[in-house]
């Protein structure tokens, strides 16, 4: 994980230097990032002493997701200040080759108790992210807890590239059906962003492709999965977070099919790399079952 956090601080940093990036007051984030991780680094020094080290290595995930939701936002500046041609038509296109259409899916969902259900269910996301990891990072859930850290991670590593070369706007510019005010203002900080010049970080979800209120609906529900009486409940939520994408006018179909696919691999890369780095504590496992046989290897060749 550090090597990992090492290499996106110098790959950021390298980006916002080279696109204009520019950050407001640095030595102020750089104090409030030291203030929060002096008080959380505490906690799973306190579970180490009382030899609870589910807790500790749940808790040890804490200061790195601070550390990652303060760096990764500058990336999607990064990669939207690649410029390249915008893909809204292209996407608009795919979608009706698959046979959908978002302009009717909003329709549809203006008229329907579901989709109104859908649309109010898009905001909660921003609640659903943080339970979602401080649950198992408390509790010590340690799969479900790094498992959400790593997967992020990865998503990012594989999204942040596929929206720097696939940019595009949102379904409105695409199908040109009129937008909302806060859609217009995500249009207008994204095309700012792909102006020459200068550009003074803020944050902005400005990624379109590929959906990242996909991703991280089906990581949420990964990670609390692990509380099963939350299980049923998050899966309703998520999959209306999902449908909402497209309900809302947000995202094209594109977008959550190319979400859906980041969400799996990224998870099935945070499980390959949990269940490595288990093995590697626990030792080589093939040794210990070797030295177990050989005594009954012995005794047979003994015997005969």
């Amino acid at each position: 994980m550090a090597e990992a956090s090492a290499l996106l601080l110098i790959v950021t940093f390298v980006g916002c230097k080279l696109k204009s990036v520019q950050i407001s007051n640095p030595s102020e984030l750089a104090i409030a990032l030291l203030v929060a991780l002096a008080a959380v680094v505490p906690l799973p020094l306190y579970w180490q002493e009382k030899g609870r080290t589910d807790l500790r290595d749940a808790a040890m995930t804490i200061p790195w997701a601070l550390l990652l939701a303060v760096v990764l936002p500058f990336s999607v500046d990064v990669a939207a200040r690649l410029n390249l041609p915008l893909w809204d038509e292209r996407f608009a296109r795919l979608d009706q080759v698959l046979g959908i259409s978002v302009p009717s899916i909003t329709i549809w969902a203006s008229h329907n108790w579901l989709g109104h259900l859908a649309n109010r269910s898009y905001p909660l996301l921003i609640p659903l992210l943080p339970i979602a990891f401080f649950g198992p990072a408390l509790t010590g859930k340690v799969e479900h807890a790094q498992g959400f850290l790593i997967s992020n991670l990865t998503a990012f590593a594989v999204g942040v590239p596929a929206f720097a070369f696939f940019p595009a706007v949102g379904p409105w510019y695409g199908y040109h059906f009129a937008a909302r005010p806060d859609q217009l203002l995500c249009q207008s900080q994204l095309l700012a962003l792909r102006l020459p010049g200068a550009y003074a970080f803020q944050p902005a979800g400005i990624v379109c492709f590929p959906s990242f209120h996909v991703v991280w609906a089906i990581l949420c529900a990964r990670a609390l999965w692990a509380f099963r009486p939350l299980r049923i409940p998050v899966a309703v939520l998520s999959g209306m977070i999902i449908l909402s994408t497209m309900t809302t006018g947000w995202h094209y179909f594109s977008d959550v099919l190319a979400g859906i696919a980041i969400a799996c691999l990224s998870i099935a890369v945070a499980k390959a790399i949990y269940h490595h780095s288990r093995r590697q504590s626990m030792g080589r496992p093939e040794l210990r079952c070797w030295e177990l046989r050989r005594p009954v290897i012995r005794a047979r060749w003994l015997r005969s």
